[in-house]
């Protein structure tokens, strides 16, 4: 079984759900043994989630990402349209 990519906003969504689940994102810390504060900054996009919210959430980090880039090519042209140079930009 492949595992399943989650973007940033699907943790956060999955961490809101679990916070409401337990009744108040300081109760869900006290359960997994974070502060509130540290799920506030989470939650609020200030830090980014750590190794134990992840793994309360039963999730892992897959780092790094890589993406397939796709380079267009730019061209400048003078007043006639002749081309004077061109380069790749992403």
């Amino acid at each position: 079984m492949r595992d399943q990519l989650l973007s940033t906003e699907d943790v956060l969504a999955q961490l809101r759900e679990a916070c409401a689940a337990a009744g108040g994102n300081a109760r869900w810390a006290r359960r997994h043994g974070v502060s509130d504060v540290y799920v506030g900054d989470v939650l609020h996009g200030r830090r980014g989630p750590g190794e134990s919210i992840l793994r309360a959430l039963g999730l892992r980090r897959c780092e790094p990402l890589y993406v397939v880039r796709t380079p267009k090519e730019i061209a400048l042209h003078d007043a006639d349209g002749v081309t004077l140079v061109t380069a790749m930009a992403d």
